[in-house]
């Protein structure tokens, strides 16, 4: 974030002062001190918060606004997701049998069993 704020600073030649007002309308007691902080956020360990970034991406680069966005977005075909945490041994077993039943992947595996479970039979 703090990289993110200090290079649409100066790809826009934007005076600090600027950025300051725009952010200041969300947080009153923001100022420039709190700017070169939050671009040094590495050294200070303050980060900008997303609501103010996007204010800033608003009022200064529309256009990059858009393309961040998808590039935040899940990229992937499938979106949906189910974890769980197992016991280690439990894992292992588990491991061992889907590729002894010749899963390449836990990913299949499981779009197996989901399958399966949702058509009405007990995996």
């Amino acid at each position: 974030m703090a990289e993110e704020l200090r290079e649409l600073r100066l790809a826009k030649s934007i005076p600090a002062k600027d950025m300051v007002s725009v952010v200041q309308a969300l947080y009153p007691k923001y100022d420039k001190t709190v700017q070169s902080k939050c671009e040094n956020g590495d050294a200070y360990g303050v980060v900008l918060r997303q609501d103010a970034m996007d204010a800033l991406y608003a009022r200064f680069a529309p256009e990059l606004k858009e393309a961040l966005q998808r590039r935040r977005k899940d990229r992937h075909r499938l979106t949906c997701r189910i974890s769980a945490r197992l016991e280690s041994e439990l894992f292992q077993a588990l491991q061992q049998r889907m590729e002894a039943d010749g899963y390449a992947t836990a990913q299949e595996w499981i779009t197996a069993m989901a399958k399966l479970y949702t058509q009405g039979g007990t995996p």
